[in-house]
C-alpha cells in the first residue's frame, strides 16, 4: 500500500508540532503559573507574622527574580508546595528564623549533591546543634534573586554577614585590599581557603595540617605569583623543611599529627595576613610574629631564631651563601659517592670473576 503524496509532505510538520507543543505548554505554563503569583506578591508590602511577632515580606521584586537563575526555570509552587489555591493556609511557625530554616530544605529536590556536602560542614553541625543563626542555603545564595554570576568581592560581603570581625581583619590583609582593588580578579576569597559548601571546622588538627594545600593552590602557580611579584617557590621552599614535609605526611594519611607543627598560617596569619615588603618596620614586624610562632614549640628560641627564614626564596650565592653551598656540596658529594660504590662492587664481582 502506498503513502498518498500530500500526507508524506505534511507528516514532518505534524510530527515538528507534536514534539514542540509539550516544551511549548509547559513553558506558558509555568510562566502563567509564576504570573498568578506575582500579581499579589510583586513588591514588599505584605507580611506574614509568627508566634513570636516576628514578621516576614512575602513580597518579591519581580525583576530581580526574573533575572535570577530560577526565574525561567521554575514555578513558585516547586520550591512553596503545599500552595495551591487561595487562601493560602496559615503559617505556623514558632518565628521567622523557623520558617526560613524549614524553607531552605527545597533546596535538597534539585541541588542534592550540594546538600550532602553541606551535611559534613561546621555550619550544618551548627544547626543541628540547635544554633539557629547558623547560614543555610538562602542565607548565602539567596531566596529569590539566586545568581550563578557572584564576583569575589560579592562572595567576601555574604560571609561578613556573619563573621564581621572577620571580615575587617580580612578587608585590611594583603588579600582583601587586592581583592577591593582593580586586579583583584585572581586574588582568594573566603570561599577559596574554606570552600563553598563542604566547610570543614578551622580548629580540627588535620584542617591545620593540610592549611598548606590550600595556600600552595594560588601560591604554587608561576604565572600568578609573577603577576603579583611574589615567589612561585613559596611552596616548594615550604615543603623542603621539616616543617612542609611533616605536615605533607600528614596530609596523605601517615598517621595523625599529634602536636601541631608550623604551617603558613602560624607565621603569616590567617585573615590578617600582612605584606613584609612595605619597609624595614613591616619586615621586623613580621619576624617579630615568626618568633612568637617559633616559641610555640621552640620556648627558649632567641630573637636571632628567625633570621634563619629564607622568606620562601631559594637560596642563592649571594642572599645565603652558606645555605647554598652546603646544598650543592650534597648535590655534587652525594652523587659521586654513589658512583664511587657502584665502581667498588663492579670492580669486586670482576675480581672475583678473575680469581674463580
Amino acid at each position: 500500500m502506498r503513502a498518498d503524496p500530500l500526507t508524506l509532505k505534511l507528516f514532518p510538520l505534524v510530527l515538528v508540532a507534536l514534539l514542540a507543543s509539550p516544551s511549548q505548554a509547559t513553558a506558558k505554563s509555568t510562566e502563567e503559573t509564576n504570573q498568578e503569583c506575582l500579581d499579589c506578591h510583586d513588591g514588599e508590602e505584605a507580611v506574614v507574622r509568627f508566634a513570636d511577632a516576628t514578621t516576614l515580606t512575602v513580597g518579591i521584586d519581580t525583576a530581580a527574580w526574573k533575572k535570577s537563575v530560577h526565574g525561567s526555570e521554575l514555578k513558585c509552587t516547586e520550591c512553596h508546595t503545599g500552595i495551591s489555591d487561595h487562601p493560602h493556609p496559615e503559617v505556623k511557625f514558632a518565628s521567622k528564623r523557623a520558617y526560613q530554616l524549614d524553607r531552605a530544605g527545597a533546596c535538597k529536590q534539585c541541588h542534592y549533591a550540594y546538600h550532602t556536602k553541606v551535611l559534613d560542614s561546621i555550619h550544618y553541625k551548627e544547626l543541628e546543634k540547635g544554633n539557629q543563626a547558623a547560614p543555610t542555603c538562602t542565607d548565602c545564595h539567596g531566596y529569590h534573586d539566586p545568581s550563578d554570576k557572584a564576583d569575589r568581592l560579592t562572595v567576601a560581603d555574604r560571609c561578613a554577614k556573619c563573621h564581621s570581625k572577620i571580615s575587617r581583619q580580612f578587608k585590611a590583609s594583603v588579600h582583601g585590599q587586592a581583592l577591593a582593588g582593580k586586579d583583584g580578579g585572581d586574588v582568594p576569597t573566603c570561599t577559596d581557603c574554606h570552600g563553598a559548601h563542604q566547610i570543614r571546622d578551622p580548629r580540627e588538627k588535620q584542617f591545620h595540617a593540610s592549611a598548606w594545600k590550600t595556600c600552595g593552590n594560588c601560591h604554587s602557580e608561576a604565572d600568578k605569583m609573577k603577576r603579583h611579584g611574589l615567589s612561585p617557590a613559596v611552596l616548594t621552599t615550604y615543603l623542603d623543611d621539616f616543617h612542609g614535609r611533616s605536615n605533607e605526611l600528614y596530609a596523605q594519611g601517615a598517621g595523625k599529627p599529634g602536636k601541631p607543627i608550623a604551617t603558613c598560617s602560624d607565621c603569616h596569619g590567617v585573615h590578617d595576613i600582612q605584606s613584609f615588603r612595605q619597609g624595614a618596620t613591616a619586615s621586623t614586624d613580621v619576624r617579630a610574629k615568626v618568633i612568637v610562632a617559633c616559641r610555640n614549640c621552640h620556648q627558649d628560641a632567641p630573637l636571632a631564631f628567625a633570621d634563619a627564614w629564607l622568606s620562601h626564596y631559594p637560596p642563592t650565592l649571594k642572599s645565603a651563601p652558606l645555605v647554598w653551598a652546603i646544598q650543592w656540596g650534597y648535590r655534587i658529594l652525594i652523587p659521586l659517592i654513589l658512583a664511587g660504590l657502584v665502581l667498588h662492587i663492579l670492580l669486586h664481582l670482576y675480581r672475583a670473576k678473575v680469581h674463580r
